[in-house]
């Protein structure tokens, strides 16, 4: 890799036109920088987006182009990209060290469809019980029926559940889904599956470095 240029910049990756095919996930290895102005890849900069470092580089000819929330890997580096190819530009998904089993993932794909269905049945199940408690503590009206709490307490809920968890399981799934890809093109044992937050937490306790926000072991 050769010629790295990182900057700051803005980006909604919820605008990326949705590929559904898991042969539109391409991979190289060793990069070069050079940006492109392509609105519509998961790279378009945009105001309401997330801030991340976004980053340009060439590889044999071919532009290359994509954002982390840190990029850190260096000119030098033996690396491994993932992503679509589109209009001339890879646009890159994810970057990884297979040497080091260490990859930078776009924000928010942390988890495979398997793993991402788990973590939020999980985590909704909790945010349920929480609420239905904190909703019969709040109806103490002595003459009220024990029935009237229990269903008070289901329904604000389920309508809490639905307007935080419901309204956005389409966006979950769509980085799980390219989480899941990723994990396929880096050959990694049952790809819906993966956690990197899990391996990441796992491998640094067994000695390995911390590694910046968005950088994981895999």
């Amino acid at each position: 890799m050769e010629d790295l240029e990182v900057f700051d910049a803005d980006v909604n990756y919820l605008r990326v036109k949705q590929e559904s095919h898991t042969e539109s996930m391409v991979s190289a290895l060793q990069v070069v920088m050079a940006f492109s102005e392509d609105e519509d890849s998961a790279q378009a900069a945009s105001n309401a987006g997330d801030p991340v470092e976004a980053f340009s580089m060439r590889i044999g000819g071919l532009a290359v182009q994509g954002s982390f929330w840190k990029t850190t890997f260096k000119n030098g580096d033996s690396i491994k990209v993932i992503g679509l190819k589109g209009n001339g530009v890879f646009n890159a998904i994810a970057v990884a060290l297979p040497k080091k089993r260490i990859v930078w993932m776009q924000p928010h794909c942390e988890r495979g469809v398997s793993a991402q269905r788990r973590y939020i049945l999980r985590n909704s199940t909790i945010f349920v019980i929480v609420i239905f408690l904190i909703s019969t503590l709040l109806f103490t009206e002595p003459t009220m029926q024990l029935w009237f709490y229990m269903l008070g307490a289901s329904l604000s809920s389920a309508v809490i559940l639905i307007a935080t968890v419901g309204m956005s399981w389409g966006d979950f799934m769509t980085f799980a889904h390219r989480m899941t890809r990723v994990a396929s093109a880096l050959e990694i044992d049952f790809p819906e599956n993966v956690d990197l937050s899990k391996s990441t937490k796992a491998r640094i306790n067994d000695g390995l470095p911390e590694l910046p926000m968005g950088v994981y072991y895999y």
